[in-house]
């Protein structure tokens, strides 16, 4: 491979890292509260050559921080399930819509 298909290469490697990594920001500043503009969804480069085996570790740094942020994701879609199971049967036994924001701590 010639140094420039080589450094061609690394740039598209390091600008998909980069792109797959705005995502995973985007659902941490989710999951903290903060305001998270939407993405289009990452989709890969065709034809993409092996990566640069100095990006690896960036790579597996990167599968890490998805991972926790799926974990994280779906512990607050089940939260966000259960708020609203309890919230429907607030409303079946009561007859009425509350007043305001229902919270319920499981943990109190």
């Amino acid at each position: 491979m010639t140094a420039v298909n080589s450094e061609r290469l690394r740039a598209v490697w390091e600008t998909e890292l980069e792109r797959l990594e705005l995502d995973v920001i985007a659902v941490e500043r989710l999951l903290r509260g903060l305001d998270s503009a939407p993405l289009d969804p990452w989709k890969p480069v065709a034809a993409l050559d092996s990566m640069p085996v100095d990006l690896a570790v960036r790579a597996r740094e990167l599968l890490a921080r998805q991972q926790v942020a799926a974990k994280d994701l779906a512990a607050a879609l089940e939260n966000a399930r259960k708020q609203i199971t309890f919230t429907a049967r607030v409303i079946d036994i009561t007859g009425r819509m509350p007043a305001g924001p229902v919270y319920f701590d499981r943990e109190a």
